[in-house]
């Protein structure tokens, strides 16, 4: 079986899934940009690839007039591809419909009446005007079939047309078997990592992401400045100055602001945590979930990030809070401490990459 799949740029996640994919089927990858602007080199160190990529020049436009905020990718390489190889391959999977060249290149399948598969990491149905959902139910109803990573996300699927005969829902992860840490670290070993990355020894509450308004961490700040636990916000992004001048303001101590870590030092530092909170006003999937689900963390999550209402049960491992309610998050960091490790681990059910591998060959068989 060979298989082309066509993804924005090369996330260390998705590389490892492909890889696993490789084992079994004859794959090529077609990534759209080599870095995305809010990423840093570190952040694709360890990437090794052990399937094809299709290298293809796409442009954006150069000029001013066209700001690239977005990192929407203008040309055509992507579509002209498919046109012209297309029938090399058994099955054609689009990791995106959104970007300018996804949207020619799905023009052009239409046209040509190729068959292709759209994969979604998650989705969230918004208010928009009519134009903008016509639109993307033009993009998103033609595909062939569908590879959902949950409920929640068939139902976006669905609202933008999509045949839901046609969805095939896969166990979606970041995380492989290997990276599960299935027993707890020892003391000194916490203590270690502690001084390693200068944090004091305690209840840490971890929040990685992006420094941005969606991921909320204000309301974090507002929190935690009265507390006694620690918490540690690991990124960067615009919103870094205001989170700090807060603090100097406020003369916080227990608050700390670390830069972004690649994905072997982020679990480790999860591993020495308490627990991740996460705030955000909405997340169309949230891998931090997993990954610290993966560490032995519990979660404590808002009701607006679809992988913590998928895996996350209030008092088994973690707890789902209303961002309107401070007492449901205050109970919740009060309490979250008491939770099992076991049950945190077991609580993935099996949300691994090798999983998501079996889930989408048995989709395409």
């Amino acid at each position: 079986m060979k298989v082309l799949i066509a993804f924005h740029h090369p996330a260390p996640y998705k590389v490892k899934l492909f890889n696993e994919l490789a084992k079994t089927i004859d794959l090529d990858v077609i990534f759209e940009i080599n870095k995305a602007k809010n990423r840093t080199d570190s952040f694709y160190k360890f990437n090794q690839y052990n399937f094809k990529v299709i290298p293809v020049k796409l442009h954006r436009f150069p000029s001013k007039k066209f700001p690239r905020k977005d990192e929407n990718i203008y040309g055509g390489a992507l579509a002209r591809y498919i046109r012209k190889h297309h029938k090399e391959y058994d099955h054609i999977i689009m990791n995106g419909y959104s970007k300018f060249s996804e949207m020619k290149a799905i023009r052009v399948m239409n046209r040509l009446h190729v068959p292709y598969i759209l994969m979604i990491n998650g989705g969230i149905i918004h208010k928009e005007n009519k134009i903008k959902k016509a639109i993307k139910t033009r993009y998103i109803s033609s595909a062939s079939m569908y590879f959902s990573p949950n409920v929640e996300s068939n139902k976006y699927l669905t609202y933008y047309g999509a045949d839901e005969s046609k969805i095939r829902l896969y166990k979606y992860a970041n995380i492989k078997e290997s990276e599960i840490a299935h027993k707890p670290l020892e003391e000194d070993v916490k203590t270690q990592i502690c001084l390693k990355y200068h944090l004091p020894y305690g209840k840490i509450f971890i929040n990685p992401g992006q420094f941005i308004p969606r991921k909320n961490n204000e309301a974090l700040l507002k929190i935690f400045k009265d507390r006694k636990e620690t918490l540690l916000l690991v990124g960067r992004g615009p919103l870094q100055k205001k989170y700090e001048s807060y603090i100097k303001d406020n003369n916080i101590h227990n608050i700390f602001i670390m830069d972004y870590l690649d994905e072997h030092q982020i679990r480790e530092v999860m591993k020495c945590a308490t627990a991740l909170i996460t705030l955000s006003k909405e997340d169309i999937f949230g891998h931090t979930v997993l990954e610290a689900l993966a560490s032995g963390l519990p979660v404590i999550s808002s009701d607006k990030v679809i992988s913590a209402l998928e895996m996350i049960h209030n008092g088994v491992n973690g707890y789902i809070v209303s961002l309107d309610k401070e007492e449901e998050i205050i109970d919740a960091i009060n309490n979250v401490n008491n939770l099992e490790y076991d049950t945190i681990i077991n609580s993935l059910d099996n949300h691994t990459i090798e999983q998501t591998s079996k889930d989408i060959i048995k989709g395409l068989e």
